[in-house]
């Protein structure tokens, strides 16, 4: 077992203030809070109870329309390649035409094609072949998994084309001595991943079948609704609508698009242009005139230097990840546009199984008041649509991600704030926010033991942490119910951060096996980022460093791995599918309260003894509760429980348990977490 490094929290006052003059200070204000009636804070707290039983009252269904969901998130380039005609998909460019515009166009397609997969899946901003017929063939794995919303990467029409910096490296290594065959293919990205859209109708043709040209191009997506449909499988568009492909800006400097100097060099067929059914709708900016941007479609370039310190008009108005063309949705062609984008995908085999809802890439990159209008929007069509935000980074510590959801009415988000607190404390990383207290804080939300504090408390508090970094601002409490925070998806694994074995290559089975169990009892809906179920990962290399870290994009994107092929990791396989069933068979974990208890001889700083309890208490006679335990060290615990539990048992073995005198004793071993059903 790896060693754990204790993070140590140490505040300094400044010198120029004295411990006396803090007393004093103290004092008074200890005498002015004691003129308030004694009942004042326990009014204001009841009063906000009774406003969040009030909001919850305003939704039938959970802000986000995620239910009691385990979702999977599928990178379909990187998932199965099950029709191999389609890896370089000329097809869709075939025919002479009449005009001279339109063929040299499907010739300079057919043309980069050739250049953007990659058979020896080595480099790894290349096309590896993933399809959406993969993905049907692996819909029995995903429903025996316990998979209930089949989230997809962006399936719309991307440009082709190449992006090429000599400062990318993205070929995967797999020994620390070999050589790289071709160093040019290593430098570039395509857009195997969806992100750089350039026609919001039409399904992409990397992921379709030649079979179904001038036919129907939609039916193996068709197929996928249906036959997923009849698992039980909702499945998720993740739409783009910030931006679309890389595209020059102009022929002078400095060259602000994707393509000039600051960025590197682009070849793509598409200059950052948007298309509507094959037809094109707008310019990004014209090489033959250089005219930039004729119908009005596009913020004019600005670069965002610094995402921590730009400002909130920059944030919305800048061009990410190299300076892509950023759509400006206040236009009133742009607006219709995706919202009709956003219908037709709705109302697409409304007759059968329609799609579930959207994940929305990258909204705080998008004003707030186009959010406002399309969940409005969605909603009419569809009011069960899942609408869950990508506001990266958000959580309650990062108060502007609670912002935007009190600007919006209807759309959930990620909690990286949680996701990212549990990978560190469960990989031993304990500085910073990878500690027990965030866990609980998080968890607890306006049961938080800072939140509680009385006036005094909080003042004391802030003297001797006056930065108070690492608590959850009580205005991110106040302003989201704890109801609300149910709803946010929690992950091991994201597609844009490095994936856990790969970031930490020493963290033990075991406890990436405690991680994912803590995942799926703990607050929020569980989403596994395909591969998460078996720690795939990808070999330690000085050159695997992409964004976020050592592992980071695009080297969290390998191709997936099945039963019985190497790195193929059972155990914890099964403990991801044990809790996924688990998830569905105990709806408290999804619904419920959190309390955390702290028997004699366990660690608050090293172990977690999590309940999950229903929430109203005249509940929980009759009700089954759910008990997380973990110990870092290990040990014997004996847990101190109500008198009313009676019997329990051992999720992992299926054991049963009687419980002596309302007490539950568990043996640990160092890492190892044991989960509990309670009656």
């Amino acid at each position: 077992m790896q060693s754990c490094r204790r993070g140590v929290f140490i505040s300094i006052l400044g010198v120029s203030v004295s411990l006396l003059v803090l007393f004093t200070v103290a004092i008074v204000f200890w005498l002015v809070l004691s003129l308030l009636p004694s009942d004042a804070i326990a009014d204001e707290l009841a009063s906000r109870e009774q406003s969040q039983t009030v909001t919850e009252r305003q939704h039938h269904n959970s802000i986000g329309n995620l239910e009691n969901d385990v979702l999977y998130y599928i990178v379909v380039d990187r998932f199965y390649d099950a029709d191999p005609r389609n890896n370089v998909p000329e097809f869709a460019f075939e025919g002479n035409s009449s005009n001279p515009q339109k063929q040299g166009y499907n010739e300079m397609n057919k043309l980069l094609l050739r250049h953007t997969y990659d058979p020896s899946h080595r480099y790894m901003g290349m096309y590896w072949g993933g399809d959406l017929e993969g993905v049907i063939q692996r819909l029995d794995y995903l429903e025996n998994l316990g998979v209930t919303k089949l989230m997809l990467s962006p399936i719309q029409d991307n440009s082709n084309g190449l992006f090429y910096h000599p400062d990318i490296k993205t070929y995967l290594y797999r020994e620390k001595d070999e050589t790289v065959e071709d160093d040019f293919y290593r430098h570039l990205s395509t857009p195997y991943h969806g992100y750089w859209t350039k026609d919001w109708f039409e399904i992409d043709e990397h992921f379709r079948s030649p079979d179904d040209e001038g036919r129907d191009r939609y039916r193996v997506f068709r197929e996928l609704l249906n036959e997923a449909g009849k698992r039980g499988i909702g499945v998720i568009l993740d739409l783009t609508m910030n931006q679309t492909a890389p595209g020059h800006t102009s022929t002078e400097p400095p060259n602000l698009g994707a393509g000039g100097f600051l960025f590197g060099e682009s070849w793509f067929a598409d200059n950052g242009d948007v298309y509507r059914h094959g037809e094109r709708v707008a310019v990004h900016w014209d090489p033959k005139t250089g005219e930039r941007d004729p119908q009005g479609w596009f913020h004019e370039p600005k670069i965002i230097w610094d995402f921590d310190t730009a400002s909130k008009e920059l944030i919305e108005e800048g061009q990410i990840s190299g300076g892509m063309p950023d759509l400006n949705q206040d236009a009133p062609p742009v607006k219709r546009y995706l919202l009709e984008a956003a219908k037709f995908w709705l109302t697409f085999n409304e007759e059968n199984y329609p799609i579930a809802g959207f994940r929305l890439d990258a909204v705080k990159h998008i004003n707030e008041r186009f959010w406002q209008e399309f969940e409005d929007y969605v909603l009419s069509i569809n009011p069960d649509a899942v609408l869950l935000g990508e506001y990266f980074g958000g959580g309650y510590r990062a108060e502007a991600s609670i912002d935007f959801l009190e600007a919006t009415n209807h759309i959930t988000h990620y909690d990286f704030n949680l996701s990212e607190a549990a990978r560190r404390f469960f990989s031993c990383d304990r500085g910073w926010d990878g500690r027990t207290y965030i866990l609980r804080e998080t968890t607890l939300g306006r049961k938080g033991t800072y939140y509680n504090y009385n006036a005094l408390e909080r003042f004391l508090h802030w003297v001797f942490n006056p930065a108070e970094t690492l608590e959850i601002p009580t205005a991110s409490l106040d302003a989201i119910p704890d109801d609300e925070a149910k709803g946010w998806v929690t992950f091991v694994e994201n597609h844009d951060k490095p994936r856990l074995k790969s970031y930490y290559p020493d963290v033990s089975d075991e406890a990436y096996k405690s991680l994912i169990e803590f995942q799926f009892t703990a607050r929020g809906v569980p989403l596994i980022m395909y591969g998460a179920e078996t720690a795939l990962g990808i070999p330690y290399h000085p050159e695997h460093k992409g964004l976020f870290g050592v592992g980071g994009d695009p080297f969290n994107r390998p191709m997936m791995i099945w039963p019985g092929r190497e790195g193929w990791k059972e155990d914890i396989y099964q403990t991801t599918k044990r809790m996924a069933h688990l998830r569905q068979d105990y709806p408290v974990l999804r619904y419920g309260t959190t309390r955390y208890l702290f028997p004699e001889g366990a660690s608050k700083k090293e172990d977690i003894f999590m309940l999950r309890e229903a929430s109203e208490e005249g509940l929980r006679d009759n009700r089954p509760r759910v008990l997380y335990a973990y110990s870092t060290a290990g040990g014997e615990f004996s847990i101190p429980l109500e008198d009313d539990l009676k019997t329990g048992k051992l999720i992992d073995t299926g054991e049963e348990i009687s419980l002596e005198g309302g007490t539950l004793t568990v043996s640990l071993q160092p890492e190892e977490s044991q989960v509990f059903v309670l009656n």
